[in-house]
Order: structure tokens, then C-alpha cells, then sequence
């Protein structure tokens, strides 16, 4: 229900919800109270709460924007975590119930979002974008960071001939990997579309004889780009500023590795 209801917008991170972030990147993640509702958080009571809350969650230096779906899972395995270290009987069970629920975000995210599944949802969503998209990779990449720290905590509750349990955690780590490389091939196929589908057929209408009379080479600085091109360059610029303003300099730098080869290879073949 909570994922049919996300919206894949930004969420603020409270100051409880960090500190249990904390502990558990710093193997403390079964000390202290569990964390409070999550529309707890989103009430301000004593006119403080605001100030305590960031737009970004931080795991070990790295900040992530992500949404309430995330943080919900989040807040899942750490009851989870919790009963499995104040009741060491069921921390078998912990395993496969911390194993089922990041399972059930990633198949139900792949659906919602790369399967466009957000849109007949709860949500209501007009249509997935570039905005969407990046929310979900920088959940998936908090949650890839903290996949170590969730197994170590685990691994402390279970008794040495028990750990091959923890073998199912270490599949979805891959299982992340491999859609958040989907996610991010999809900005790809963005600019995709748009070269293939408006771009593209307009090369044929290019008189390009004619560009080549009427811009000689002593007065390149004056010659135009083609419609083709210049789409191309407009396009790209357009969600780079979307981009920017959401995706950390590594994963931007990334996204556009893999924009700028696509866009080379399908140049030299259409052009």
C-alpha cells in the first residue's frame, strides 16, 4: 500500500531517522528506540520539528535524496534488526522477513517505475520522468550502501552454521545493481527516443549541398547547426539542468558517459 501510494517525490529525512542511519552504518543499529511513525515525523507538534529535519538522508558522507518508501523500508529492517537482537529465537525469521522486504521494494519499484505501474497506482502519476527516475536510483544506491551494514548486523544474531543465510542478502546486492543499471540506461533511452523518433527523420529534408554553398568555411563562425544536431545539443542541455539539480557529480557524470556514447555511435550511423 505504501508503494502504490508513492509519489516519487523528495521526502525530508528527521533527525530520529538519521540517527538510526547512523547507528547502523556504525554497527549500532539495535541500540536505542525504534524510530517513530512516519507520520509522526511529519507532524510538528512543538513547532521544532522542521529544524531537525534535512532533504537528504546521509549514509558514511554520501547524501541521497530519496522518498518515504525508502525510508519506510528502512525503518522495516530495523525493527526487524531490533527483534532479532533482543530476541535471538527469531532471528532466523529476521533474515528471511529483511530478505522479503527488500525484495518486495525492488520488484514493486522495477513495476512502478520502470514499468510504468505509478501511473494506474494509487499515485496517480501523469507519467514517469527524468525527475522519478533519479529519485529511485539514488534510493536504490542508499540502500546498496547500506546492504554491508544490514548483513553484519544480522550475521552478529546468527550462530556460525546459520551464516549461509546471509547468502541470499549478497544476491540482492546484484538484484540492486542490475535495476539501477536498467534506471540509469533508461536516461539513455530518453535521449533516445527523441533522437530516433523527432530528430532523425528530419535529416532526410537536410539540404546539406546547399548549407555547404551558403556557409563557406572562412565564415564558420556564423554557420548554424542543423536541425538534427541542434535538437540533439537542446535536448541533452534540457535534462542535464533537470539532472543536475538532483543527481550527485558521480552518477551525473555517469548518466552523460553513457548519454554522450550512445549519442556518438548513433551519429556516425545516422548522419
Amino acid at each position: 500500500a505504501a508503494l502504490d501510494s508513492e509519489r516519487w517525490s523528495q521526502c525530508e529525512v528527521s533527525l530520529e531517522r538519521q540517527m538510526a542511519l547512523t547507528r547502523l552504518c556504525t554497527g549500532l543499529a539495535t541500540v536505542s528506540a525504534p524510530v517513530r511513525n512516519f507520520q509522526d515525523d511529519s507532524s510538528d507538534d512543538n513547532g521544532t520539528g522542521d529544524k531537525e529535519k534535512k532533504p537528504t538522508a546521509n549514509v558514511e558522507g554520501v547524501h541521497y535524496k530519496v522518498v518515504w518508501s525508502c525510508l519506510l523500508l528502512v525503518e522495516m529492517i530495523m525493527t526487524n534488526l531490533s527483534a532479532a537482537a533482543h530476541f535471538q529465537s527469531l532471528a532466523t525469521n529476521a533474515v528471511s522477513k529483511v530478505v522479503e522486504l527488500l525484495r518486495l521494494w525492488n520488484a514493486r519499484t522495477t513495476n512502478l517505475v520502470l514499468g510504468a505501474g505509478a501511473i494506474h497506482s494509487a499515485a496517480r502519476l501523469k507519467s514517469i520522468n527524468a525527475k522519478h527516475l533519479s529519485y529511485v536510483t539514488q534510493c536504490l544506491g542508499m540502500m546498496m550502501a547500506l546492504l554491508p551494514h544490514i548483513r553484519a548486523a544480522l550475521m552478529a544474531q546468527l550462530p556460525p552454521k546459520q551464516h549461509t543465510l546471509l547468502a541470499e542478502l549478497d544476491k540482492i546486492k546484484k538484484e540492486y545493481q542490475e535495476h539501477n543499471e536498467k534506471v540509469l540506461n533508461k536516461f539513455v533511452s530518453i535521449i533516445g527516443g527523441i533522437v530516433e523518433h523527432g530528430l532523425a527523420p528530419r535529416i532526410a529534408g537536410t539540404d546539406f549541398a546547399a548549407r555547404d554553398r551558403d556557409h563557406p568555411y572562412e565564415n564558420q563562425d556564423e554557420i548554424k547547426c542543423c536541425v538534427f544536431l541542434d535538437g540533439i545539443s537542446s535536448s541533452t542541455k534540457k535534462l542535464h539542468q533537470v539532472l543536475n539539480a538532483l543527481l550527485p557529480p558521480d552518477h551525473l557524470q555517469d548518466v552523460f558517459s553513457r548519454i554522450f556514447a550512445y549519442l556518438d555511435e548513433k551519429n556516425s550511423r545516422t548522419i
